[in-house]
């Protein structure tokens, strides 16, 4: 049988019994759970986030840092710029001595260095012996300080003006499940509400609960009501921020002679009271903040010998949240002249303009863009593909974008040059057009799959 050719369109195929047919099903790579991968297809892709795969808790996403720069030593005599916890900036530097410094060993890091010219470096270390690292051009840098040295500091190997700065990268990471090592970096995570892995109406830190001790361990989406008489946790009706508190799920452990009782106001304005008397899982109906009778939103537990404990149950469990704040950076990813992205993902807020994942060049202009995958003004849902954009309806289902096709509906071209940054969440790094949103499983390829490689890619989606 002789081979079919499609100019520009890859078709991998099917070996039986010694014969070539084109199709889906060609033997590859094997992957987890045992799932054969067409021939090419894995090695093809440069990037996979998955937040469910990845084990990433509501506590994983806040931003953090391993160190605090502000609590070093610091010697602003030698160099013009600024300082800030996680960074240090610089203009001019009038000694090749310690800029910043720990007396003690500090716990490991990455950094991002940007602005680097030929023949300047920045050294990590003992300034008058061993360096631990030394960086000479841009990129991320992964710090793994040693036991010994009399001090351990940031320094450069001139004099001079320059414009440079050393960022820490934080700890909380989407990682890269492909194996290739392109994390990105949580920006702006708060690790509730919905800045988080899932959605939740409330955030129990906020309640009020003066005169009562008979609570502990109040989390934002848990907290534990004591044994005894009374045990509560409330907040005023006034302090309900807008109109109510949506109806939301709750788990309730450790009822035992007693009940939890939730006392709320209906759309009447009514006082009422919802009345757990077991374990389990339950809707909490919506409490009005206006109205005639009672004071507080207040879960009670009455009676009880046991310690009781409350968690919410989010929406989205699973999913990635964005609130508007929160974003994600791979720094060096990989440069591409064609691309595949997928995901699975859900719009919250289509008002003003919002970017859900971009891949572009950063320079001192407007940045080009190798995709600008979905992305909103004003309602109207647009996609971008090498410069070019194009109005679309966004599917509610695993969304799919190539070089030349959004969703199966073509895209068309222009000439742009890929840069190194991956963004989830906007555009570019100084943009505040936040998406908001969720997201499970990304994936991001260096060419343009088939659909027939697509549907593959939907059909396995739960097993990669």
């Amino acid at each position: 049988m002789e081979a079919i050719t499609i100019p520009h369109v890859r078709i991998p195929s099917i070996n039986i019994g010694g014969i070539c047919l084109p199709g889906i099903g060609a033997p590859g790579s094997i992957g987890k759970k045992g799932l054969i991968w067409p021939s090419g297809m894995k090695e093809a892709i440069k990037a996979i986030y998955d937040p469910k795969k990845q084990g990433l808790t509501n506590y994983d996403v806040i931003e953090a840092y391993t160190e605090d720069f502000k609590k070093w030593n610091n010697s602003p005599e030698k160099y013009t710029g600024s300082l800030t916890s996680n960074s240090l900036a610089l203009t001019n530097v009038s000694q090749k001595t310690a800029l910043i410094y720990s007396p003690i060993k500090p716990y490991d890091f990455k950094v991002l260095i940007r602005g680097l010219q030929e023949g300047q470096h920045v050294k990590f270390g003992f300034d008058y012996g061993e360096h631990i690292l030394e960086a000479d051009k841009d990129g991320v840098y992964t710090l793994e300080w040693k036991e010994g040295l009399i001090s351990y500091g940031i320094y450069t190997n001139f004099v001079g003006e320059c414009n440079i700065t050393i960022t820490q990268l934080p700890t909380s990471i989407l990682k890269d499940l492909s194996g290739n090592g392109n994390h990105a970096y949580l920006y702006g995570g708060k690790g509730k509400l919905n800045s988080g892995m899932g959605v939740y109406k409330q955030d129990y830190t906020t309640y009020k609960n003066d005169g009562n001790t008979n609570v502990e361990d109040v989390k934002p989406d848990t907290f534990v009501l004591l044994a005894g008489n009374l045990s509560r946790l409330g907040m005023p009706y006034k302090d309900i921020v807008g109109e109510n508190i949506p109806a939301y799920k709750i788990n309730v452990t450790g009822i035992t002679d007693g009940t939890v009782t939730y006392f709320y106001r209906n759309e009447d304005g009514k006082q009422l009271q919802y009345v757990i008397k077991s374990d389990g899982e339950y809707e909490l109906p919506t409490c009005y903040r206006e109205g005639t009778e009672g004071t507080a939103v207040n879960i009670v537990a009455n009676n009880n010998s046991n310690k009781i404990t409350i968690t919410q149950i989010p929406d989205y469990p699973d999913q990635l949240c964005y609130d508007g704040k929160m974003y994600a950076v791979c720094y060096g990813f990989p440069i591409l002249t064609d691309y595949t992205v997928m995901a699975d993902r859900t719009w919250f807020d289509k008002t003003g303009v919002k970017y859900f994942l971009s891949k572009y060049k950063e320079n001192e202009s407007v940045p080009a863009q190798l995709f600008k995958f979905e992305w909103i003004v004003n309602g109207k849902e647009y996609s971008t593909s090498l410069g070019r954009d194009k109005e679309v309806v966004f599917p509610n289902e695993i969304t799919w974008q190539t070089k030349t096709s959004y969703n199966g509906k073509g895209l068309p071209n222009s000439t742009y040059e890929d840069g190194d940054l991956l963004l989830i969440g906007k555009v570019w790094l100084n943009s505040t057009n936040y998406f908001i949103g969720c997201h499970g499983a990304i994936i991001i390829a260096d060419h343009s799959f088939t659909e027939e490689e697509i549907n593959w890619l939907k059909q396995n989606w739960d097993k990669i």
